[in-house]
């Protein structure tokens, strides 16, 4: 996943346009006049070796010190260089105004850095150097030769001379570095200064519920690693009153790579009466492991001793998901966040003040107000939205949202975001002892709150800089965070507004849908599970990371991503099913068949059957919910009673105990009794016929039998009555009979 950049962006600096016109007018000196020396040209080539100031000493000048500048040069081209010389840069006459400063450093300009200075102790060789070659060198220049005598910003530096393989030796710096250092002979009082650390790192979980860049986060919090540089900075100094800004899903991810653990049955995980014990060691611990483990023990004890300010879990847009837009699916989702961020800080055993920090800074009162819905009090903002602010203002400032007071810290990138040639750490702590020593002269705010960016890294060099002695100054009153807003800090009364063509497009709500799904499809699994908050957290920080504002870089893979976890949950109910004959024919009005329901879980159900049917006069008594063993299927049997219906179609519904349903429904089709009922009527009746045919039959043959029985002229058998004799024949008379052959009238008994 690409994450958004979290640092402001450096806002426009006054008088720019002098700086760019100051550097093409040297170039063209240096054009027409090769042969002057003097004050470095700002070539575009001149810089051949890299320098780097690793350790400033004193933060600030006080008379009688001596100023000491160590660093390295490194020659990264293919031509050796010999005689180094380096050259401390300073100008006489300092700065007061701190936008001046910031314009110095980011422009360094002869006209603002001064002239190299060419003896005493403001020179030293540093030897040679050939290719792919490194040196140090070392400047201790005591106080009276720096000319320094007026309050102010000095900025300093250090120009290399050489020479090069032609034997030529240019007047003209191969490498440079700038730094700045406050001279305050005169204090009228003293700048509270704060400095909050951010525990931040892109977090992401996958379909597996692994987390999609596992190496990275280790290697982040391994030794050499950016946080656990950080963290190392942090304790360097365990007195000073810091701010620890965290990530709950940071720490989440990191526990859970720690033991290895991952889903909604992790060990330990967030929400149970569990809480996070850094003694604990598992047996047969990776080293991967060990080194997370401990990075997790020591950050979590030094946020105990600190005060915390903390995010919302995995950093979800806010403005995304509290916009009216949003609807009940915004809704569900902000309460999964807030649950998500409650249950992995309290694991952890802190107590946080909840903040909100969107993409680069950027928001408006608009959103700034939505996110009070995720439980955030305060907000850090870029300087831009903040149409008139400047670096003479207060970086803590409190102003009014929908008639409620909510509080500001500006991260002036100016502050933090140092691209000259010196270390990370040193940059940042000379920026800001700058910034609190104008302070305390009258030339800026005594309220001076450092956040480094979301993705500070300290350096590799970060222990020499000492960060530290910036509390040293008696100008310095080193303040915890939480005592510089609120109802103490200087109050804005401008608007707060994003600027002009500002890209700060929220993830769309096809996200935040799948979001809701996520929840809501989780809370059905916890209840057919059994219900467990551990489990239910899970799914909220799930739907919380997958609202994550680092997506807006992303918009389409983020709705990927998040349909995907949806995804996921949901094939998890369809692992329990419910089946039955798809075609049921019952002998009459009502009858009994059998129903299934098959758990392909690893763990027991508990999950009942609702049937509805599609006539109002059929109904199935519901199956209460039962346990389910797991891997099993219990098939029941049910009685439906379709009254008059002659086919209907019923669902059957898997159901939990709370009467959620899952899975897809089991549609069958019941062929009702009542055409039953007429079909047995005709049967009846033509079996009836059919007896009454063979009972006639019956009866009649009976009394042929009996008469035959019986003599000729009994009563019961008459004789037949007596016929009259035919009448002659008119025709020729008959032929006579054969003799043999007797006639009927022989043949028939007599009358």
């Amino acid at each position: 996943m690409t994450r958004a950049d979290d640092r402001p962006s450096r806002p426009a600096r006054p008088g720019g346009a002098r700086a760019v016109v100051a550097t093409v007018l040297t170039a063209v000196l240096a054009a027409l006049f090769p042969v002057l020396g003097g004050a470095p040209a700002q070539a575009a080539d001149a810089d051949r070796l890299a320098v780097t100031i690793d350790a400033l000493t004193p933060t600030a000048l006080t008379s009688g010190d001596t100023l000491t500048i160590t660093g390295r040069i490194s020659n990264p081209s293919s031509e050796s260089w010999s005689r180094l010389r380096v050259h401390l840069v300073m100008p006489s006459t300092p700065i007061t105004d701190p936008a001046a400063v910031d314009e110095a450093l980011a422009d360094p300009t002869p006209a603002v850095t001064g002239t190299r200075l060419t003896s005493g102790s403001a020179v030293v060789a540093a030897g040679d150097l050939a290719p792919g070659d490194t040196t140090t060198f070392e400047l201790r220049v005591p106080f009276p030769e720096l000319r320094v005598t007026t309050s102010g910003a000095y900025p300093v530096g250090v120009h290399v001379l050489a020479t090069g393989e032609d034997g030529a030796r240019s007047g003209d710096a191969v490498g440079r570095a700038h730094s700045v250092v406050p001279y305050v002979d005169d204090a009228t009082r003293p700048s509270q200064v704060s400095v909050v650390w951010p525990f931040i790192a892109p977090v992401q979980r996958d379909e597996r519920n692994r987390y999609i860049d596992t190496t990275a986060l280790v290697q982040s919090v391994s030794p050499g690693g950016r946080l656990r540089r950080l963290l190392d900075l942090a304790r360097s100094d365990d007195s000073s009153p810091s701010t620890v800004l965290v990530d709950p899903a940071l720490l989440d991810a990191l526990r859970d790579i720690a033991n290895d653990s991952y889903g909604p049955n992790r060990t330990d995980g967030p929400g149970g009466s569990a809480q996070f014990l850094p003694d604990e060691v598992p047996p047969d611990e990776s080293e991967a492991a060990q080194r997370v483990r401990l990075f997790l023990s020591e950050l979590v004890t030094y946020a105990q001793r600190h005060s915390v300010w903390a995010l919302s879990y995995g950093r979800p847009d806010s403005f995304a998901i509290t916009r009216p837009a949003a609807g009940d699916n915004g809704a569900t989702v902000v309460e999964a966040a807030n649950t998500a961020t409650e249950a992995t800080l309290a694991q952890f055993g802190l107590n946080a003040r909840i903040v909100t920090w969107p993409p680069s800074g950027l928001t408006n009162a608009t959103r700034l107000d939505g996110s009070r819905e995720l439980g955030a009090t305060a907000g850090l903002v870029s300087p831009e939205v903040l149409a008139g602010w400047s670096p003479v203002d207060s970086t803590a400032v409190r102003t009014t949202i929908s008639g409620t007071p909510m509080d500001l810290v500006v991260l002036d990138p100016t502050l933090s975001d140092d691209d000259s040639a010196t270390s990370p750490t040193l940059a940042v702590r000379q920026r800001v002892a700058t910034r609190a020593a104008l302070g305390a002269l009258g030339h800026a705010s005594r309220h001076v709150v450092l956040v480094p960016g979301a993705a500070f890294d300290p350096g590799s060099e970060w222990a020499r800089a000492q960060f530290h002695d910036l509390f040293e100054p008696a100008w310095v009153r080193p303040t915890a965070a939480d005592a510089q807003v609120g109802a103490n800090a200087p109050a804005w009364e401008g608007r707060v507004r994003l600027p002009p063509k500002a890209n700060q497009r929220a993830i769309s709500q096809a996200q935040v849908a799948a979001a809701a799904t996520i929840v809501e499809t989780g809370g059905v699994v916890s209840e057919l599970l059994g219900d467990d908050v551990r489990r239910d957290v899970f799914y909220a920080q799930s739907a919380s990371l997958a609202v994550s504002q680092d997506w807006r870089s992303a918009r389409t893979r983020g709705v990927q991503h998040a349909e995907s976890q949806a995804e996921a949950v949901e094939r998890i109910l369809d692992r329990v099913s419910v089946s039955a004959s798809s075609f049921v024919t019952l002998s009459g009005s009502s009858g009994r068949f059998p129903i299934t329901i098959t758990n392909g879980l690893s763990s027991p159900v508990t999950v009942g059957v609702r049937f509805t049917a599609d006539h109002a006069d059929a109904r199935i008594e519901d199956i209460a919910p039962q346990q389910i063993s797991a891997g099993q299927s219990v098939t029941l049997t049910v009685t439906a009673d379709v009254g008059q219906a002659t086919t209907t179609t019923f669902d059957a519904s898997l159901v939990t105990a709370q009467g959620s349903t899952l899975g897809d429904d089991a549609r069958f089709t019941v062929r009702s009794s009542v055409v039953g009922r007429v079909i047995w009527v005709f049967l009846a009746l033509a079996m009836l016929l059919v007896v009454v045919a063979v009972v006639r039959r019956v009866v009649k043959g009976r009394k042929v039998e009996t008469l035959d029985d019986e003599p000729l002229g009994s009563p019961r058998n008459p004789a037949p009555a007596e016929t009259a004799p035919a009448p002659p024949a008119e025709t020729a008379p008959a032929e006579p009979a054969p003799a043999e052959t007797p006639s009927r009238a022989a043949q028939e008994p007599d009358a």
